[in-house]
């Protein structure tokens, strides 16, 4: 079984993944901002978008610093999906499955890591959470390859390739019966 058989497809898929990965993990911080800010004050979205505006470059806030630090992992990881993929359309069709299982990981990881610290730093604000987005893209970087590793595995496991069934000797004929001592029907 294999998920992708036309390269067109593949091409498609790899520049959206591309594409996609750079502009998440820039606009994370921001759309988490907006949406708290939004929930916060019951439905006010043009407040809490203007709020977004003025710490995107305000001292103690720099919003557009936390994207670019947010967005260096996923831009590793759109030059390894471009380079992995790019090159996947030579090779087998269950290989080429196997490869979009494990970048399918590698995006779990990193956008749940991502959008959980994200989330979690804007939920309950302090004066050392801060660091978590100095922190995050090392764990990100690290964890990225453990989700890829995880999702190759699982496409391993769950797209084999079809082995070749044995042969019966009695099915082609081949056994030690005689063809002449068959019974027609």
């Amino acid at each position: 079984m294999t998920l992708l058989r036309d390269s067109r497809t593949l091409t498609w898929i790899t520049v959206t993944l591309y594409w996609g990965c750079i502009v998440f993990g820039l606009t994370l911080p921001g759309v988490v901002t907006v949406t708290h800010g939004t929930y916060q004050r019951h439905g006010a979205f043009s407040e809490a978008w203007q709020e977004f505006r003025l710490d995107l470059f305000a001292p103690g806030y720099n919003l557009f610093l936390v994207g670019v630090l947010n967005a260096i992992p996923f831009i590793v990881l759109a030059v390894f999906i471009l380079l992995h993929l790019g090159s996947a359309a030579k090779r087998e069709p269950e290989i080429v499955s196997r490869r979009l299982i494990g970048v399918a990981g590698a995006l779990v990881v990193a956008v749940g890591l991502s959008a959980w610290v994200h989330i979690g730093t804007t939920l309950y604000p302090d004066a050392q959470g801060a660091l978590a987005y100095f922190f995050l893209p090392i764990y990100l970087l690290g964890l990225i390859p453990l989700g890829y590793a995880c999702g190759r595995l699982i496409g391993k496991i769950t797209l084999r390739a079809p082995r070749p069934r044995p042969r019966n000797s009695a099915e082609d004929g081949s056994g030690t019966e005689s063809s002449s001592s068959r019974t027609a029907p």
